[in-house]
């Protein structure tokens, strides 16, 4: 029996959430953990001790400045890189790269199509390491377009949609696949706040019905609206993971985004001015 605390080695002033036992076997409700990762890029340290647990059942921002190592978190996650030290937990074996193509799906924040392919042909092809017949493969890409509110644009080539509209082809790819594990970097980047609402609303039922979903984001607000849980990047460390609402304080943002915040009244954050460094310093 290993412990959340022996297994991530989060202190209490990192994290918010009750510790639970869990076996390696099993893992109870955390879908994914990271313990210690360490990642250099070059000869630069990106991650540094990153520990971080990603329960089923929730959606959970990771949120911080950029060049904070979000991505490099999500890229670990999804076993695009090799890390220097630590470990990667899940249900299964992590270095089966059949099993992480059935169980992990990932969504970057930059994503191209070499050729003019048709939306629904883009969505197909992530279906082809997971060895589908003709007819399941049609019937996973129809609901996921149909999920992602691109159905009408099934037969459009993809050099011809929009960059809203491309994210939701995206988006649909990874829905396809079914994986229990979700990872999207910036989603809602490119849509408008309607856009924003409802691939968030879509996440959040993919989380309701068992899966874990982990998103990075820059929209504070959406977070609070949406994350049950954060994990609070700062230069390349995990500076907090816990409960949303525990999160998102100005005391807590202040020092992480160099930013004033005020909260209104139901939490909503409004950036007021940015710190200078003296002020920094003081926070």
């Amino acid at each position: 029996m290993l412990s959340v605390r022996d297994s991530l080695h989060l202190g209490p002033n990192k994290c918010f959430y009750p510790l639970r036992k869990f076996t390696l076997a099993g893992i109870g409700h955390i879908m994914l953990c990271l313990a210690d990762i360490q990642l250099m890029v070059g000869e630069k340290r990106v991650l540094q001790n990153v520990s971080a647990h990603f329960p089923a059942g929730q959606v959970t921002g990771v949120i911080g400045p950029n060049g904070a190592g979000k991505t490099s978190l999500l890229r670990v996650a999804a076993g695009l890189a090799q890390v220097e030290a630590g470990s990667v937990i899940t249900r299964g074996d992590f270095s089966d790269a059949h099993w992480r193509a059935k169980n992990i799906g990932y969504m970057p924040q930059f994503q191209s199509v070499a050729w003019p392919l048709a939306v629904r042909d883009v969505v197909a092809l992530g279906l082809l390491p997971l060895n589908f017949g003709l007819a399941e493969i049609e019937k996973r890409v129809d609901a996921a377009l149909e999920r992602c509110g691109m159905a009408r644009f099934a037969t459009r080539r993809i050099d011809t949609l929009s960059g809203g509209e491309k994210a939701r082809v995206y988006l649909a790819r990874l829905l396809a696949t079914g994986a229990p594990i979700m990872l999207l970097d910036e989603p809602v980047q490119s849509l408008d706040a309607a856009g924003a609402l409802s691939i968030m609303q879509l996440l959040r039922a993919e989380a309701q019905a068992g899966k874990a979903v982990i998103v990075v984001m820059h929209e504070l607000n959406l977070a609070q609206q949406f994350c049950e849980a954060l994990v609070v990047m700062q230069n390349g460390t995990v500076a907090f993971e816990g409960h949303a609402q525990h999160i998102l304080s100005p005391d807590r943002l202040r020092p992480i985004f160099g930013v004033e915040f005020k909260q209104l009244a139901g939490g909503h954050l409004v950036t007021q001015d940015v710190l200078n460094d003296k002020t920094l310093k003081e926070a």
